[in-house]
């Protein structure tokens, strides 16, 4: 019902039926005018023929008998008149009805001399005698004598013998036929219209068909499309809604990316240019100062220039690894791992550092079952890169904890730390590329900021995301979860006693 195949014959229909009455109303109307006006003007001179056969009225007495005889013959010519006579105030003075029928006794004399007058336009009505409510066309004359008018003579055309004829059997068959008729019209002009219009609207049922599953499948507001029923104008417009939210939101989500590409530009074109810069300087000095310069020398600025080639090939591993996730190269090749034996492994690789920082890192296993479904390789640049971010914001004394615990949705892995913090006001900034908290003391360039952006990526391709909590120096903490693999096959865990190992293995001070 609410297609426009149907709404668009159901409204030409309904079209079609206001026309068809109103048509049918007005030929009426026209009609009966016609008829009244072609009547009373054919009919005019019976009042003056009834009026000049005989005298009516002489000083006041009336002419029963004359009255009778005239209105007699007059009613014979027409069956369908009926004569009256009136005084000059429009009393009724006599009929040729007979004596047996009522009558009212007084008639309005305003048309009667409109009549008379000639210059009112025909039709004109005046009161029915035997139906006051009714007004009905009608025939006038004057009643004069000796020069003195005594009074009317009023003929109304279209009498009671007349109503019983146009409402009898024959008038209500034409009737019946006229209105039969107009239904027949009516169900043609329905049946053409559906067969009409449901050519004109199928492109449009299809192309409304098209927009809503696109936006269903590649925009994703089904709920949208289908969440009011109407017809193809107005699904169209709501899927027209829709894809132009969703075209402003991806405007605004690009140029927020632009201008964190922007951003991210100027700060790695600072990154690489500053250990770019450290390098030649050092390098020129030993090839200007060869001779002059003692082996310890050498040593030391050979020693700043591979530091500083370290922290450039970092800076471009990871820029080059963000590219890939950014571009899909390679999904995530995912296996199943012990998640709790892979994060030991990572914070391993950090032991030296943090005994360096002066920084306790520990792992703490809560779950037995921490074996998960995830791309290993990926899964270990988020934790070097979360142990990475926890180390150089943790200060000389501190602690960071490693915690792999069950999860509702599978294995969660938490990276606590009791540094710095973040503030609240920079908190959803974190994730974002070129996004850096530096620490007091610490170097402009010590970080990329592309470390927490990529964490980010990689979770999204496995189906998770990261959450931060923190406090200014009440630290921070870092987790997600990843799918649980529920077959903990023997192969994924090592020997009791070493995993033993990974529920105490400390390093510190």
């Amino acid at each position: 019902m609410q297609s426009l195949s149907f709404k668009l014959p159901a409204a030409l229909v309904f079209l079609f039926s206001l026309i068809g009455i109103t048509m049918v109303v007005l030929t009426r109307y026209s009609s009966d005018r016609y008829y009244q006006e072609v009547t009373q003007r054919l009919n005019a001179p019976v009042a003056m023929y009834v009026t000049g056969e005989a005298p009516l009225i002489r000083n006041g007495a009336i002419n029963t008998l004359a009255l009778a005889s005239l209105a007699h013959q007059a009613m014979i010519v027409n069956p369908s008149v009926e004569v009256y006579l009136l005084d000059t105030q429009g009393r009724v003075l006599g009929h040729g009805l007979g004596s047996a029928a009522e009558v009212s006794s007084v008639v309005d004399l305003e048309p009667v001399r409109l009549f008379l007058q000639g210059t009112s336009e025909l039709p004109l009505h005046g009161d029915d005698p035997r139906r006051p409510e009714k007004q009905k066309i009608f025939a006038a004359a004057e009643v004069v004598s000796d020069s003195v008018l005594e009074g009317y003579v009023y003929i109304i055309l279209g009498g009671e013998k007349y109503e019983r004829l146009t409402s009898s059997s024959g008038a209500i068959e034409v009737l019946r036929l006229s209105t039969l008729a107009v239904i027949g019209c009516l169900v043609f002009g329905l049946a053409s219209a559906l067969l009409i219009f449901a050519r004109l609207s199928r492109r449009l049922k299809m192309l409304t068909d098209r927009v809503n599953v696109f936006c269903i499948q590649s925009i994703g507001s089904k709920a949208t499309v289908s969440a009011t029923p109407g017809d193809e104008l107005v699904q169209l417009s709501r899927a027209f809604d829709a894809m132009q939210a969703r075209i402003d939101e991806q405007l605004a989500q690009i140029r927020d990316m632009d201008k964190t590409r922007r951003e991210l530009v100027a700060h790695v074109s600072h990154d690489l240019r500053t250990p770019l810069t450290t390098m030649r300087g050092y390098i020129e000095t030993l090839a200007l100062k060869h001779d002059s310069v003692t082996p310890g020398q050498r040593r030391q600025y050979l020693n700043v220039a591979h530091q500083h080639a370290l922290r450039l090939g970092r800076l471009i591993d990871d820029l080059f690894e963000l590219a890939r996730l950014d571009a899909g190269v390679a999904g995530p090749q995912q296996d199943a791992f012990c998640a709790a034996e892979l994060i030991a492994d990572v914070a391993q690789e950090f032991c030296l550092e943090a005994k360096r920082r002066g920084v306790n890192l520990k792992i703490v296993r809560l779950t037995k079952n921490s074996a998960v479904w995830a791309d290993i390789r990926l899964i270990e640049r988020v934790f070097t890169n979360l142990i990475d971010n926890a180390l150089r914001h943790t200060p000389s004394g501190g602690e960071i904890a490693l915690v792999v615990s069950r999860h509702v949705d599978g294995v969660q892995v938490s990276v606590i730390d009791n540094g710095i913090g973040i503030a609240e006001d920079v908190l959803p900034k974190v994730f974002e590329r070129g996004f850096r908290v530096v620490p007091s003391g610490a170097r402009q360039g010590a970080s990329s900021g592309l470390g927490l952006a990529i964490v980010k990526r990689i979770l999204q391709l496995h189906g998770s995301n990261v959450s931060v909590h923190s406090r200014p120096g009440k630290g921070a903490v870092f987790r997600f979860v990843l799918k649980r693999f529920e077959d903990d096959a023997p192969a994924l865990t090592r020997q009791a006693g070493v995993v033993g190992e990974v529920h105490t293995r400390t390093t510190g001070t």
